[in-house]
């Protein structure tokens, strides 16, 4: 759903650059998914990416790795986020807006997947 006539509410602009990202719930025992997205855009505590998973709800509570590279040596961060908002977008495709709430510092340890 689109908002029209709505004042902007970002504090950060945006970046239309196109990152990959990992999501997954952070709570697995309630939805389980680990889903390897391109973001549309994102800026500094936010991202937005499509999907066709139909388990995001606003409120769920993700592990977020971003940008995340499945190249050796990486050094993935994971955070912690929240779906802000979803927008119903055509051929079951879903746009999901993900507010980052906190880095996770786990040691220098990579995600693993």
């Amino acid at each position: 759903m689109a908002r029209s006539g709505t004042e902007e509410r970002r504090r950060k602009g945006r970046l239309k650059l196109s990152r990959v990202v990992r999501v997954r719930p952070s709570e697995p025992g309630l939805i389980d998914f680990d889903e390897i997205l391109p973001t549309q855009n994102a800026a500094q505590d936010s991202v937005y990416f499509i999907s066709k998973n139909k388990k995001y709800k606003e409120g769920l509570r993700l592990f977020i790795t971003y940008p995340y590279s499945e190249t050796p040596g990486s050094i993935n961060q994971e955070s912690l986020g929240r779906v802000v908002r979803i927008d119903e977008l055509d051929h079951g495709r879903r746009g999901i807006a993900v507010q980052i709430l906190m880095p996770l510092y786990l040691g220098a340890k990579e995600t693993l997947r």
